[in-house]
């Protein structure tokens, strides 16, 4: 029985595990956050936000494609001029209109096909076309920073549509939305250690500002956050499906979409050598990537290497927060392209 048992223990050790490894990427971060922090504690506040933002950076920059560049900064959107020099709206002195995005956490851009407009370092000010991601990181998470968050990317995705819908008037190629991302290290905690918000409040928060902010008329093109995660926690991710049961039955009916933001665990489920299935180590940072390698567009990816399979199975747990929070429900189809569509349509698709 002991040599038995041996052997599948040695068996267990000895198994080759992409998924162990993704877990690891999760815990070798967090390991240097918590070095930095009990250094630190309450002392030089930025200066820790700043180092988990350069240290998620550099972890991203180290598995993309060489093909883009991870860095901070701003993006430059290029719009219709509301005072143009000649009336037929033809500028002789070529003076394009353009807003600036807020300051950008992380941004993933193309650099090959597209250089920078201004870098220095790791910063960079660059073109919408370039931008394939961008993620704000956040050290501790609440309600109210969730939601000057989604102020922040509201802010990118308004411009974001306004300058596609001038591409498409002006006959330039429009650009497929980008993914976007919030990343926090933790909830924010009270002084005794108990969290201050928790994943369900921040999923309902985060359709009801959609909900309330964003009408279906300008949700085409519209890039909506994509996953909210937090480490070690949970993940929040955009989601579309169908409604009503019984319209979903009735062939007569057309079946009704719905679109918000489920809620998932944000650790790795194992099986115990009996079979048991326990949480064990993050899974947020690998799915960040395998969530990254799509957006980078790389369509000979071997997704074996991607942590695209890696992070499945996260519903196999009885998480407590498990659940969708619908932003829109009782849409028709042409209404969920919309709101699913990359780039804005044209009026006649609508």
């Amino acid at each position: 029985m002991t040599e038995s048992l041996f052997h599948v223990s040695i068996a267990i050790v000895e198994r080759t595990d992409l998924t162990g490894f993704a877990a690891l990427l999760g815990e070798s971060l967090s390991a240097r956050v918590d070095m930095l922090e009990r250094l630190l504690r309450s002392a030089h506040y930025p200066s820790l936000g700043q180092y988990k933002e350069r240290l998620l950076a550099d972890t991203i920059r180290g598995f993309l494609p060489a093909s883009v560049d991870v860095g901070t900064g701003f993006v430059i959107f290029p719009h219709a001029d509301a005072t143009p020099v000649a009336p037929d709206h033809f500028d002789p002195l070529n003076q394009s209109a353009y807003s600036v995005s807020r300051q950008c956490d992380i941004l993933v851009y193309d650099r090959g096909r597209f250089p920078p407009i201004f870098r220095d370092g790791d910063f960079a000010v660059v073109r919408p076309e370039s931008v394939r991601a961008m993620i704000e990181v956040k050290g501790s998470l609440s309600v109210p920073a969730t939601r000057k968050a989604l102020e922040s990317f509201d802010d990118f995705g308004r411009k974001w549509r306004t300058t596609q819908l001038f591409y498409r008037e002006h006959h330039q190629a429009m650009t497929p939305k980008p993914g976007l991302y919030l990343m926090a290290w933790d909830f924010q905690r009270r002084t005794d250690g108990h969290a201050v918000t928790n994943p369900t409040r921040v999923a309902g928060e985060i359709a009801a500002f959609y909900r309330d902010n964003v009408s279906i008329n300008d949700a085409d093109g519209y890039p909506y956050l994509r996953k909210l995660l937090v480490h070690n926690e949970c993940e929040v991710t955009a989601i579309h499906g169908l409604g009503n049961e019984d319209e979903v039955r009735d062939t007569a009916v057309e079946p009704k979409v719905q679109f918000g933001w489920t809620i998932q665990d944000g650790r790795f489920v194992r099986a115990d050598p009996d079979g048991a299935l326990h949480r064990d180590r993050d899974r947020t940072i690998a799915s960040l990537l395998a969530s990254l390698h799509w957006d980078v567009g790389q369509d000979d990816f071997n997704r074996f290497f991607s942590y695209t399979d890696e992070v499945r199975g996260n519903n196999l747990t009885n998480y407590p927060h498990n659940g969708a929070h619908w932003a829109y429900t009782g849409l028709v189809s042409g209404q969920a392209r919309q709101l699913t569509s990359h780039t804005p349509r044209k009026s006649s698709d609508n």
